[in-house]
C-alpha cells in the first residue's frame, strides 16, 4: 500500500540517521508536498510508525523520531540532612571552575542557556529600538530599586503565576545571586543559622559562607524536594532564622515540590516565625504538558503547567522571592530582581551598599522585549527542546554509564543529577579523569556538606549533537573503567 511505502522509507531515512532520536519530521504537508502524495496517505504513515513506536505525535508541536527505549533509571537515594557547620567551601568551588574553563572542551558544567537557545534577534531588535528612542534614557543612573515599568511588568508576570506582588515591593538586581545575597544580608546576622536543602545551589552555599553564616543542610527528595518534616524536626533543635531554597526545578536535581508541600513549608515559616528565601530562577522552564500526556500519576499532572512559586501560598508575608532572567531568557543580561515585601527597604539599602543598583541599558531592553510579546513564544520553543535534550540525555546515560547509576528525570529546567554506583569512582577523581579527553561536569562535592561524592551535574542547555553525544558517552565510559 502507498501508506506503507511512504512509512518504510521514513523508516529507512530514520535508521540511516537522516532524522535523529528527538527531532521533529516535516509537516503532514510538507511532507505530502515533497513526495507528491495526499495527505491521508502521510497520515495513515505517520500513524503507522507511530503504533510501531518510531515516532511520537506531540500535542500542537508535530511529530518527531522517537527517542530509543533506555533501562529503567531510578532517581537517586534521598539525601540526608547535618548539623549546623560553618561552611568551608570556596576553595573546592573555586578549583572545580578554574578546571573547567577551557574552550576547547565539551561543557556540560554550565547550567545556562547557549546563544542558540537564546532569543538573540529578538534581544537585539529591542536593543536597538532602545538606542534609537531612548539612549539619552540608558546614559541617566536607575539607582535601586530599578526602573518603574520593568518592575510592573515583571510583577504583572507573576501575578499570572499566582503571586500577588505590589510592583513597588520589587528590587531590581545583577542577576539571581545578588538577589540572594541581599536578601540573606536582610534577614540574617554573621552566625544565624540557616537552613538548605542538600544538595543545593553552589552559589547558596558561597554566599552563606561569605557572610560567615551557619548552615543545616535538610534531607532532600531529588524528585519532590525539601523533606518539610525533617525541616519541622530540626527547627525543634536548632535556631533557624532562614530557610533558602529552590522549590521548582532546583538545581542541580531538578526537583519540585507539590503544591501540598509548598503550602505545608510556608505554614511552618508562619508558624516557627522564620522566613523563606526562594530561588525560581527555573520556574519559567517547565516542560510542557505534551510532555506528560500519558502519565496518570497526580504528581506528574500536577507539573504540567508552570508550577506555583511558594510566594503564591504566603499570606503573612514570610516568603522573599528572588528570580532572574538568566536561565530562562539570556545570561548576560545579568538581570535578576528580588520581591522583597516588607524587607524592600532594607534589601535596596543592602544593594545600595554593594552595586547601588543595576545597569540602565539592560533594564531598558528587557522592558522593551516583554512588552513586544516574544517572551511567551520563546519560552514555549525552549521548553520543548529542553525536555528533549533531557530525555536524549537520559537515554545515553542509560546506555554508556555503569549498571546501578541513578539519575533524575526532571519536569522542567535542563539540568540532570546523576549518582554512580558505589564501584564507582568519586566524581572529583572522575573529572580528573574526564578533562583531558575534553569533557567538563561539576561533582557533586560543591553541591552540599557531606555525602555527595558519587554524584555529579551535568546540564544540557545546548544543541544535542553528535559531539555532546559522544562527550556523554565517554564520560559513562570513563565511569565504567574507572568502577
Amino acid at each position: 500500500m502507498l501508506y506503507q511505502n511512504l512509512a518504510n522509507d521514513l523508516l529507512a531515512n530514520i535508521e540511516q540517521g537522516l532524522y535523529r532520536p528527538g527531532e521533529r519530521l516535516p509537516s503532514v504537508r510538507q511532507l505530502a508536498r515533497q513526495r507528491g502524495v495526499s495527505v491521508s496517505t502521510v497520515v495513515s504513515a505517520y500513524q503507522h510508525l507511530e503504533t510501531t513506536g518510531q515516532v511520537t505525535a506531540r500535542e500542537k508541536s508535530g511529530i518527531y523520531v522517537a527517542i530509543p527505549a533506555q533501562r529503567q533509571i531510578e532517581a537517586p537515594e534521598p539525601s540526608r540532612g547535618s548539623q549546623p557547620t560553618q561552611l568551608q567551601m570556596s576553595d573546592t568551588i573555586a578549583r572545580v571552575f578554574a578546571q573547567n574553563r577551557y574552550p576547547d572542551r565539551m561543557h556540560f558544567d554550565l547550567a545556562v542557556p547557549a546563544p542558540s537557545f537564546q532569543p538573540a534577534a529578538q534581544l537585539k531588535a529591542a536593543a536597538n529600538r532602545v538606542v534609537r528612542h531612548h539612549f539619552n534614557d540608558s546614559l541617566t543612573l536607575y539607582p535601586s530599586p530599578g526602573d518603574g515599568e520593568l518592575r510592573r511588568l515583571i510583577a504583572q508576570r507573576m501575578l499570572a503565576c499566582g503571586c500577588q506582588v505590589d510592583a513597588q515591593e520589587i528590587v531590581i538586581t545583577n542577576g539571581c545571586q545578588e538577589a540572594l545575597l541581599i536578601s540573606l544580608q536582610a534577614l540574617t546576622q554573621p552566625g544565624d543559622v540557616v537552613a538548605v536543602e542538600t544538595p543545593c545551589y553552589y552559589g547558596f552555599l558561597q554566599a552563606l559562607e561569605s557572610l560567615g553564616l551557619t548552615v543545616v543542610s535538610i534531607a532532600t527528595d531529588p524528585v519532590t524536594g525539601m523533606d518539610v518534616q525533617a525541616l519541622a524536626d530540626d527547627l525543634q533543635r536548632w535556631p533557624i532564622r532562614v530557610c533558602l531554597c529552590s522549590p521548582s526545578y532546583s538545581n542541580p536535581t531538578g526537583a519540585c515540590m507539590t503544591e501540598a508541600a509548598k503550602q505545608q513549608l510556608v505554614d511552618l515559616a508562619h508558624r516557627h516565625d522564620f522566613h523563606l528565601i526562594e530561588d525560581d530562577i527555573f520556574g519559567e522552564l517547565a516542560h510542557g504538558e505534551d510532555h506528560l500526556k500519558s502519565q496518570q500519576d497526580a504528581f506528574r499532572r500536577e507539573q504540567e503547567q508552570r508550577p506555583r512559586p511558594l510566594r503564591a501560598f504566603d499570606r503573612h508575608g514570610r516568603v522573599i522571592y528572588c528570580s532572574s532572567f538568566s536561565k530562562s531568557l539570556s545570561p548576560g543580561l545579568r538581570l535578576g530582581w528580588v520581591a522583597a515585601g516588607e524587607h524592600r527597604l532594607r534589601v535596596m539599602e543592602r544593594q545600595r551598599a554593594s552595586t547601588t543598583g543595576t545597569s540602565t541599558l539592560p533594564q531598558l531592553q528587557v522592558r522593551d522585549y516583554l512588552k513586544s510579546g516574544h517572551f511567551d513564544k520563546h519560552l514555549s520553543r525552549v521548553r520543548r527542546q529542553y525536555r528533549i535534550n533531557i530525555e536524549l540525555a537520559l537515554s545515553v546515560v542509560a546506555e554508556a554509564f555503569p549498571e546501578g547509576t541513578h539519575a533524575t528525570q526532571p519536569q522542567g529546567g535542563f539540568v540532570l543529577w546523576i549518582s554512580l554506583p558505589k564501584s564507582a569512582p568519586d566524581a572529583l577523581t572522575l573529572l580528573d579523569r574526564a578533562q583531558p579527553e575534553g569533557v567538563c561536569f561539576v561533582p557533586g562535592q560543591v553541591f552540599g556538606l557531606q555525602g555527595l561524592e558519587s554524584c555529579l551535574r551535568i546540564s544540557v542547555a545546548q544543541p544535542w549533537t553528535e559531539e555532546l553525544e559522544g562527550a556523554l558517552r565517554i564520560l559513562g565510559r570513563l565511569a565504567g573503567d574507572l568502577s
